[in-house]
This record gives C-alpha cells, sequence and structure tokens, in this order.
C-alpha cells in the first residue's frame, strides 16, 4: 500500500474509533456493556428482529447477544414470538416497559448524536454518511475475495 494511502486509510481507522469511543464511554456511563447499548439502538426502531439479524447488522456476538436476550425476556423487556415457517428463528418484540426502559437510556444519547450532526452538518455534506458506509461495503467486498 502507497504511504499516503496507508495514512488516508489509518486517519479514517482512528475517526471511526473515535466515534467507537463515544458510545463506549456512554455505555460505561450507564454502567452497561456496549453490547447492550448496541442492542437498545438496534431494537429502538420498534421492530421485530431476529438475534441472527442482529449479530449480522450490528456485529454483536452471538453467545452475548443470547445473554442479553435471556436477561431482558426475564426482565420483562422483550418478548420471543415464533417467525410462521421457520422452526427454530424467534422474533425479538419490545413489550411497553422494554420501550420505557430503552428510551430511558437513549434519550441523552440521541440529543448528543443530533447536536454533533447538525454541528458537522454545518461544516460539511451529509453525503459523508455515505461515503463512509460505500468505504465499509467496499472493504467488505474485498475481504470477502481475499478470503474465498
Amino acid at each position: 500500500m502507497k504511504d499516503d494511502m496507508k495514512t488516508k486509510v489509518r486517519e479514517l481507522a482512528v475517526a471511526i474509533n473515535n466515534v467507537d469511543e463515544g458510545y463506549y464511554a456512554y455505555a460505561k456511563e450507564l454502567d452497561m456493556k456496549e453490547s447492550e447499548l448496541c442492542l437498545m439502538y438496534a431494537m429502538d426502531d420498534e421492530k421485530p428482529h431476529t438475534q441472527k439479524q442482529i449479530h449480522e447488522q450490528w456485529m454483536i456476538p452471538k453467545t452475548t447477544l443470547n445473554t442479553i436476550t435471556k436477561q431482558w425476556q426475564k426482565e420483562g423487556y422483550i418478548m420471543m414470538r415464533p417467525i410462521p415457517g421457520k422452526r427454530r428463528e424467534l422474533e425479538m418484540h419490545l413489550t411497553e416497559k422494554g420501550k420505557e426502559y430503552i428510551q430511558k437510556r437513549l434519550d441523552i444519547l440521541y440529543r448528543a448524536e443530533e447536536k454533533a450532526m447538525e454541528m458537522t452538518l454545518k461544516k460539511y455534506s451529509d453525503k459523508f454518511i455515505e461515503v463512509v458506509a460505500y468505504f465499509g461495503t467496499c472493504l467488505k467486498e474485498v475481504y470477502e475475495e481475499q478470503f474465498r
């Protein structure tokens, strides 16, 4: 890799880690693991999700996700429902208690994200989101090609 390209990739990696650190610090402030915060974020769209979908989209390890899911069921935050035509997969649905639990914890985070996005959009176009997503897709494709 050329030095200038390597420098740019490293700068992007550091920037992404900086964003991640903000979420890790917030999870720590709430006295929870990052994976639980990530699951809250995923479930806050109030759509049903399978553990498989969340694992693939949010990169939460399967065993960690299963542990959190079982705890949330016990606490009454989610219900598991069978999916017609699928024997082993279940959908997770937030209960009202779960919605309240998540909203209470994510409210400050959402306000911080909104303010940070406003600050960013004053300086840069929202195209940066598409660009970072595209880089991630390209990186994933290249890895898949190399490891086949």
